[in-house]
């Protein structure tokens, strides 16, 4: 087992985000997350992320203690992410955003930043050879040099996802990754995240609100609802559980003879 979730609990003030959550996610798996607006869908990342701590509960990865580490060492342990809302740096090339991913694992001392040594020369050009890779596997090479404002969000959600990768993690963390993308786009993602898990051997955890995309390429399904994980299983036992479709379509009524 790659990440384990035992008794998560998350309380905003009197609010419980997420409450009493156990989750297991297997190594080589497209695991999704489900649930409407509010379940607690994203903050099971964010604590994952360390961008929140839980009221209580466990969180391991790799057999090791999540919790016990600072934000910025997520990475180093093997776990990055995208977001829902694209961070990227608007006013950088494409290149150069994928480039900011590799910033936490590069060796070079400020120092030898500041004096351009061959040792800092040699890891500049490790570290675009590989940038260039991912380009070249989202099919974006020819828009290595151009400003990401400049670019459609479809393409720029694609950025987003490069970056998250390219520091080469075992977990990665996707929020909503189609999210406004159209049809075309939203194929091409669906490729590409089952590639990644294929043939880079990289775990998939995703939130993701079009069923579409879940149904197709989930191995796992959890879904979730007022924080509470009320289903989970394979995407047939999903589609036919009862509190599911509850949870979707209101409460579910039988039929009354006349």
């Amino acid at each position: 087992m790659l990440l384990e979730l035992k008794k998560v609990t998350v309380s905003f003030g009197g609010l419980t985000a997420v409450n009493n959550l156990d989750l297991q996610v297997d190594e080589g798996m497209i695991f999704a997350i489900i649930g409407p607006n509010g379940a607690g869908k994203t903050t099971i990342l964010n604590c994952i992320s360390r961008f929140y701590t839980p009221c209580s509960g466990q969180i391991s990865f790799k057999g090791e203690n999540l919790l016990t580490k600072k934000t910025h060492k997520v990475l180093a342990s093997g776990i990055s992410r995208s977001f829902q809302n694209v961070e990227l740096f608007s006013k950088m090339t494409v290149l150069d955003n994928l480039l900011v991913g590799l910033h936490p694992s590069l060796k070079s001392s400020l120092l030898s930043n500041a004096f351009k040594t061959k040792k800092n020369k040699q890891e500049e050009e490790a570290a675009k050879e590989i940038a260039f890779e991912i380009l070249e596997l989202f099919d974006l090479k020819h828009h290595a040099n151009e400003e990401v404002r400049n670019l459609p969000f479809g393409i720029q959600k694609m950025i987003d996802i490069g970056r998250a990768i390219i520091s080469k993690p075992k977990l990665l963390l996707l929020d909503e990754p189609v999210a406004g993308m159209n049809i075309e786009e939203t194929k091409k993602n669906a490729e590409l995240i089952t590639r990644l898990r294929d043939e880079f051997g990289i775990t998939i955890l995703m939130i993701e609100h079009d069923m579409s995309l879940v149904m197709n390429i989930s191995d796992r399904i959890a879904v979730m609802d007022f924080g509470k994980k009320i289903a989970e299983g394979t995407v047939t036992e999903v589609q036919n559980n009862p509190k599911v479709i509850e949870a979707y379509l209101g409460e579910v009524q039988e039929d009354v003879g006349t």
